[in-house]
């Protein structure tokens, strides 16, 4: 998980409603739909509405990041659920939202962002739902992702786990990775080509995910591409975002979502049984 700063999230809760129709606009899903698609569910089989869910802010490591906890609220708030920021910070915390009926709790600190389902003991982890919502934006954006050709950049938590998820839907995965020996690592593992130079396979991908974090030199962003990108900051250019098609980025409200779904989804899901009427 990058770090986000105090300016990253500051603006966050305003934007939402614009992120939301952004993401109508261009993967034909809303949040709600894309989180549960990332979520492996559909909007009918989960009832989020009251779900009591709180946000611990921690103060190990860097500190607390002013309107963090905030923001993951307002997100959460925005899929139905009823969110609350603790006053406590920490272990006294936890003991705080659990006191207050919790069924999910979400915590943070330099390394680990998860959201804890207090109801079975399960937990989702913000680099795989981010990986999880990205794709999920990719997909609808492309229209679908088997037997097309896909650009990873960055071969870390994020970009691992996307590329993994992509060659599983049919997807012909290339990635990159500044560290080439740890592109090449990946490549052992499941099917995907290495790419040696990034602009190189920038100039001919029309399907990107960027997972890294350094800037995008916009001369070899493809004409017309659509790229999927949960990088922060926001890497591209302005000749970047006037040569691609569709660039889907946020700071933080994609992968949020994601996880509140899923965490729900292990108490939550509506019996097969009562999906069909018996």
């Amino acid at each position: 998980m990058t770090r986000l700063t105090d300016g990253m999230v500051k603006d966050i809760i305003r934007s939402l409603d614009s992120a939301n129709e952004m993401l109508i606009a261009l993967t034909g899903m809303d949040t709600v739909e894309l989180a549960c698609d990332a979520a492996g569910i559909t909007k009918d089989m989960i009832d989020l509405d009251g779900i009591k869910v709180g946000i611990v802010p921690v103060t190990s490591g860097k500190g607390i990041i002013t309107k963090f906890s905030e923001s993951v609220a307002e997100i959460v708030r925005r899929l139905g659920m009823e969110a609350s920021v603790t006053q406590a910070a920490d272990v006294t915390g936890l003991a705080e939202a659990l006191s207050a009926g919790a069924e999910i709790v979400f915590m943070a600190d330099d390394v680990t962002f998860m959201a804890i389902n207090t109801k079975n003991g399960r937990f989702s982890n913000n680099s795989y739902c981010t990986a999880a919502g990205y794709v999920s934006a990719l997909k609808g954006a492309a229209g679908g992702l088997d037997g097309k050709e896909v650009l990873v950049l960055g071969a870390g938590r994020v970009g691992a786990i996307a590329a993994r998820m992509m060659t599983g839907m049919g997807a012909a995965v290339t990635v990159y990775d500044i560290d080439e020996e740890r592109a090449r690592a990946l490549s052992e593992s499941i099917p995907v080509k290495v790419a040696a130079d990034v602009n190189a396979a920038l100039i001919v991908h029309d399907l990107v995910l960027n997972a890294a974090p350094g800037a995008i030199d916009g001369r070899f962003v493809k004409e017309g591409a659509i790229i999927s990108s949960p990088g922060i900051p926001f890497p591209f250019d302005g000749l970047g975002i006037k040569r691609a098609g569709t660039i889907i980025n946020d700071p933080l409200d994609i992968g949020v979502a994601v996880m509140a779904v899923q965490c729900a989804s292990f108490s939550r899901l509506r019996r097969q049984d009562a999906a069909h009427g018996t």
